[in-house]
């Protein structure tokens, strides 16, 4: 899996502050997509596990309130077993 970007600090996407993961890949090409560049699934940078670190980092301060799963399509199947593991932990 490849990802767009990650945003520690987010209040733009989802209630309170947030850490964001733009994944890539998508293929519905919605008209007016405000990502379009994430179409691509190999948009960005590959998510290692360096990446699910970061993430995992970013998410213990006490003010975070969750994660939010964006892109791309965090759901399209081939996104899905990396997404589910950074789910899981």
């Amino acid at each position: 899996m490849f990802y767009a970007d990650l945003k520690k600090t987010d209040i733009a996407n989802g209630p309170g502050v947030r850490v964001s993961l733009f994944v890539s890949g998508c293929t519905h090409r919605c008209p007016g997509c405000f990502n379009p560049e994430t179409w691509d699934f190999q948009y960005g940078r590959p998510f290692t596990q360096k990446t699910l670190d970061e993430l995992l980092a970013a998410l213990a301060p006490d003010h975070i309130r969750g994660l939010s799963l964006l892109g791309g399509e965090p759901f399209h199947p081939d996104n899905q077993p990396q997404v589910l593991e950074v789910v899981r932990q």
